[in-house]
């Protein structure tokens, strides 16, 4: 069927029903309805409040995200670089980090080439009725518990390297690509943990491993077109629950991707995409764990007029089981208190997934007084 060019009426409720249950409850995705409908004006449930949109005053010019050549691990330099950047803004970018720039323009284009599939063939791995145990498709954040939706659909992948058989049932459109991404990735961030774990003078090993990347996710974002980005989020601001992620942009899509600039104010830097590079950004895990060392940092994405994106995460974190709190090495050489109180890790994703983004509410949640 041809695109049908649509004016939504937004003062119609009815209107958001039907675009709800066309996005999520259908499985269609927002790609689904970029496909169908050739839309001039932002749906109803897309449309942010005006405190949640992103403006040009809130950029804050002049402090441009760290970027470090990783080409010798061994370097001193390599590790001070890393550890400022952890500490100061959350974020850094690496680059001659090992990955071919071919092989990192391979998995871009196969998640490309997933969201380019026929809708009936994506709809087969949404979530709850996905064909796959590892493989899982969905739209938005949460579009069951969010009031309004962000203009995303997103694939998500989960490496279980103790089951032979966990990516059999993966689309083979993407399939090679994504078990060989994971692959690579997963010594770089065993690298960047070791540097930011000596420097709290701790280590990694058999007995904390599972908590620092017991688990490894991936996800294909993709966002549309959008008709009216000044007034959609692809994500909502949020910081990352888990220990470290490791993300690749699509070059050439600018001004997308922002982070907070600092913890109070509401000023963003841009996190421009860099040929090669991998962007690294500290999650709640190591923030709690270093007492604060470490910040987690809020970052959101909008979203793009002219252009579709596709970005890909790698999410490295405990296993559900672990028990996270901070580290006793990093208490009793600062001779401080623990500034939060420990809790399961399982328990710590339920209250993330369980409601909007919302920036960092939930480490803010099991802050101690």
């Amino acid at each position: 069927m041809s695109p049908t060019t649509v004016d939504v009426d937004r003062s119609a409720s009815s209107a958001d029903i039907e675009v709800r249950d066309y996005v999520v409850n259908q499985r269609n995705g927002v790609k689904g309805l970029v496909d169908f409908l050739t839309l001039t004006t932002l749906p109803p449930p897309y449309i942010q409040p005006p405190q949640e949109r992103f403006t040009s005053d809130k950029i804050l010019l002049g402090s441009p995200i760290p970027v470090i050549d990783v080409s010798d691990w061994n370097d001193p330099q390599v590790a001070r670089e890393i550890c400022h950047a952890a500490t100061k803004l959350g974020l850094f970018q690496i680059v001659n980090h090992g990955i071919a720039p071919e092989e990192l323009k391979g998995i871009i284009a196969a998640a490309r080439g997933f969201f380019e599939l026929p809708t009936e063939e994506r709809r087969r791995y949404w979530r709850g009725s996905s064909v796959s145990e590892t493989a899982w498709l969905t739209t938005s954040f949460n579009p069951y518990k969010e009031s309004v939706l962000e203009w995303r659909d997103f694939l998500k992948f989960e490496y279980v390297s103790q089951q032979h058989d966990f990516t059999a049932t993966w689309p083979l459109v993407c399939k090679v690509q994504v078990i060989d991404h994971f692959k690579r990735i997963k010594p770089i961030a065993e690298k960047i943990l070791k540097i930011l774990m000596n420097n709290l003078n701790s280590s990694i090993d058999e007995s904390n491993k599972k908590t620092l990347m017991g688990t490894m996710r991936m996800n294909f974002n993709y966002y549309p077109k959008c008709p009216e980005p000044s007034l959609a989020m692809g994500t909502g601001r949020h910081s990352d629950i888990n220990t470290l992620t490791l993300l690749l942009q699509e070059d050439g899509v600018l001004g997308s991707l922002y982070a907070r600039a600092t913890e109070d104010g509401d000023k963003w830097i841009h996190v421009p995409p860099t040929p090669g590079a991998i962007v690294v950004n500290i999650g709640d895990v190591l923030q709690i764990l270093s007492n604060d060392r470490y910040r987690s940092v809020e970052h959101c994405v909008v979203v793009n007029k002219c252009v579709s994106r596709v970005s890909i995460p790698v999410f490295c974190g405990p296993v559900n089981e672990s028990v996270i709190e901070p580290l006793p090495e990093v208490l009793l050489e600062n001779n401080e208190m623990a500034r939060y109180r420990k809790i399961v890790y399982s328990d710590y994703l339920k209250g993330f997934f369980e409601r909007p983004h919302d920036g960092k509410k939930t480490i803010e949640s099991i802050r101690l007084p």
